[in-house]
């Protein structure tokens, strides 16, 4: 079993439902190819580096997983039929990768975003105040906040001012 990353770049256009529509798609082709479905991530929109199909910006998405070359075959035949992504790259990260400790280092994971979203239920709670003898000089936010992600503002293509 090996270690892959594959990268999408989808249409900028499509909406929540259909992103995680698309996503929930290819992640369904990994274990259905009786692959190991380590992370996902959503990137956010991003500004190309060079016109795809007359876009300038496009969503980015990592699937990180194992599996035998089948599952790597058959995510990259899916993707090439779907119109709604833009380009695609498939990384191997590790030669040979054991499914149990994989597993395992899932379930790490699992438990560290637990504790990230139990340590920001706890700072919504939980009021921060300022002793009444100090003034307070600086705003303090919730620790573990999510801030969403900055889009690239639009610059001029050529570079000039």
């Amino acid at each position: 079993m090996r270690r892959y990353e594959t990268i999408l770049i989808a249409h900028v256009d499509l909406s929540e439902d259909e992103l995680t529509t698309l996503i929930d798609r290819y992640c369904a082709v990994v274990t259905g190819q009786k692959g190991i479905l380590a992370k996902v991530e959503r990137w956010g929109k991003r500004r190309l580096a060079y016109l795809i199909n007359k876009q300038v910006r496009g969503f980015y998405i990592l699937i990180d997983y194992a599996g035998q070359s089948v599952v790597v075959n058959e995510l990259e035949r899916n993707l090439k039929i779907d119109d709604k992504i833009l380009k695609f790259m498939t990384v191997l990260k590790d030669g040979a990768v054991d499914a149990d400790a994989l597993r395992s280092e899932i379930e790490e994971a699992a438990k560290k975003t637990e504790k990230k979203e139990e340590t920001k239920a706890t700072a919504a709670v939980t009021p921060l105040t300022a002793a009444p003898d100090q003034a307070p000089e600086l705003t303090v936010t919730a620790v573990g906040t999510e801030q969403p992600v900055p889009e690239e503002k639009q610059t001029d293509l050529k570079g000039g001012n």
